[in-house]
C-alpha cells in the first residue's frame, strides 16, 4: 500500500514538474517572440489544461506583432524623412547629443564648418569656436528659449557672419541621446548689403548737400539788398545754374542706380545691333558741353544679325564711359570706340580707349564703387557724381556681361564693356 502511494505521489509530482517546466518554456517562448518580433507558433501541450486559450493568445500575439511592425516602419520612415529634409537643406543643420557631440551634420554644414569633410562624431566646440553658440545651448538646457543669434566664423581667411537658431528635440527626437537641433544661415552678404546701403545713404546725402548749399547760399546773396554789380550778379546766377545741373545729374544717376539695383527686371531686352547703337551715341552726349565729339573716333565691326539687349541702358553705359574719359583723362588727343567679337562670336566687347593721363593702380581697383572719384576737384568742375561707372557695372551685370578697366600712367586707359550675344 505504501509503495503504491509512493508511486502515485511520485507520478503526481512528475506531472506537476513537467507542467511547470513546459509552462515556463511556453512563457519564455512568448516573451522571446515579443522581444524579437518573431511570430512563433504555439502548440497545446498534454500537460496544460485543455481550456487554456492558447489559440486566443496566438491571435493576440499576431495582432501585436503586426502593430509593432507598422510602428517600427512608420518610425523609420519618419526618421528617414526628417534626415532627408535636414540633409537637403541649403542652410546648415546639426544635431547634437547632451555632451555637444555632433550626431548629424548635413552637406551644408560639412562644407562650411568642416571645409568639405565630415564633422559627425566631433564635439561642437572643436568645430565652431563661438561663445554666442555655447550661451544659446546653455539657455536651452535651462529651459529658456534663445532668440536668433549671430556669430562670426573664419573660413579660408575670410570672416563670415552666420545666424543660428536652436531648439530641443523632444517630440521629433530620433534618439534619446540626440538633444539639440541647430540651424545655420549665412548672412554675410545681407550684412554687407546693409553696410553698403548705409554708406550709400551717407554718401548720397553728402553729395546732395553740396550743390544744395551752393544754390541756397548764392540765392540768399542775390535776394538780399546789395550793391552787387552786374558782373558778380551774373557770376552768381551762373554758379546757381551749374549747381542745379549737377543736382539734377546726381538725382538722375541715383534714380538710374536705384532702378538697376532694386528692380526684379532692371532691363527690357529687344533685338538690336550694337553697331547701330554706337552710330547714334552722339544723341546721348549732346547735352554734355565738355565733350568734344571731334575727338571721338570709331572702329566698329558690322554685325550681320542682332541680339537681345536693352538698347537704352547699353547706350547709357557706353555714354557714361565716354563721358568718364572726357572728365578724368586730362590732356588727350582722342577717344577710340571699338568693338570686337570674342569667344567664337558668343560675346561682343565695346572698348572705350583714351590716350590721357591714366589711372593709378590703387584707384583702378575701386573705380567701379559708388561715389568713388579719383580726382574730386576735376569731378566737381565737370559735374561728375561718382556714380557713372557704378551704373555701367550694373548694366553690364544685368545683361549677364561684365566691365573691366586697364590703365597705365601717362599712356591712357581702356574700359571694356562686354555683352553675351547668344546663350
Amino acid at each position: 500500500m505504501l509503495s503504491s502511494l509512493t508511486f502515485f505521489f511520485g507520478l503526481l509530482a512528475a506531472y506537476f514538474w513537467l507542467q511547470k517546466r513546459h509552462s515556463r518554456n511556453l512563457l519564455n517562448n512568448v516573451i522571446e517572440s515579443i522581444k524579437s518580433g518573431r511570430n512563433s507558433i504555439l502548440e497545446k501541450s498534454p500537460f496544460l489544461s485543455s481550456d487554456l486559450p492558447i489559440n486566443e493568445m496566438q491571435l493576440v500575439l499576431d495582432e501585436n506583432f503586426e502593430k509593432i511592425s507598422k510602428l517600427q516602419a512608420e518610425r523609420k520612415n519618419r526618421i528617414h524623412a526628417f534626415n532627408e529634409i535636414l540633409g537637403g537643406m541649403v542652410n546648415g543643420a546639426l544635431i547634437l547629443d547632451a555632451n555637444h557631440r555632433i550626431t548629424f551634420s548635413n552637406t551644408s554644414c560639412n562644407k562650411i564648418f568642416g571645409r568639405g569633410s565630415e564633422i559627425k562624431g566631433r564635439r561642437l566646440e572643436a568645430v565652431i569656436e563661438s561663445i554666442e553658440v555655447l550661451e544659446a545651448l546653455a539657455k536651452i538646457s535651462r529651459g529658456e528659449q534663445p532668440n536668433l543669434i549671430e556669430f562670426k566664423f573664419k573660413l579660408n581667411g575670410t570672416i563670415s557672419i552666420f545666424e543660428m537658431s536652436a531648439a530641443l528635440l523632444s517630440k521629433i527626437s530620433v534618439s534619446e541621446k540626440e538633444v539639440y537641433l541647430l540651424l545655420f544661415r549665412d548672412i554675410t552678404e545681407i550684412r554687407q548689403a546693409e553696410i553698403m546701403r548705409k554708406d550709400f545713404v551717407a554718401n548720397a546725402s553728402h553729395e546732395l548737400r553740396t550743390p544744395i548749399t551752393m544754390i541756397k547760399g548764392f540765392s540768399e546773396t542775390l535776394l538780399e539788398p546789395s550793391e552787387l554789380n552786374e558782373k558778380y550778379r551774373r557770376d552768381f546766377i551762373n554758379k546757381i545754374f551749374k549747381n542745379s545741373i549737377r543736382l539734377q545729374t546726381l538725382v538722375d544717376d541715383l534714380l538710374s542706380l536705384s532702378e538697376l539695383e532694386g528692380s526684379q527686371q532692371p532691363i527690357s531686352p529687344t533685338t538690336n545691333k550694337l553697331c547701330d547703337i554706337l552710330k547714334g551715341i552722339d544723341i546721348y552726349l549732346q547735352d554734355k558741353p565738355h565733350i568734344d565729339t571731334n575727338k571721338i573716333k570709331f572702329d566698329i565691326v558690322e554685325e550681320e544679325e542682332g541680339f537681345l539687349f536693352d538698347a537704352i541702358k547699353v547706350a547709357l553705359a557706353i555714354g557714361n564711359l565716354i563721358d568718364n574719359a572726357f572728365k578724368y583723362a586730362g590732356d588727350f588727343k582722342k577717344v577710340l570706340i571699338s568693338t570686337k567679337f570674342e569667344d567664337q562670336g558668343k560675346v561682343i566687347t565695346c572698348s572705350v580707349r583714351d590716350d590721357g593721363n591714366g589711372i593709378p593702380e590703387p584707384d583702378l581697383k575701386r573705380i567701379f564703387e559708388r561715389f568713388y572719384v579719383v580726382d574730386k576737384g576735376r569731378s566737381r568742375e565737370k559735374g561728375g557724381t561718382g556714380l557713372g561707372l557704378s551704373i555701367v557695372k550694373h548694366i553690364a551685370e544685368a545683361h549677364g556681361g561684365y566691365v573691366s578697366a586697364e590703365s597705365e600712367l601717362g599712356k591712357g586707359s581702356v574700359f571694356n564693356f562686354s555683352l553675351p550675344r547668344f546663350p
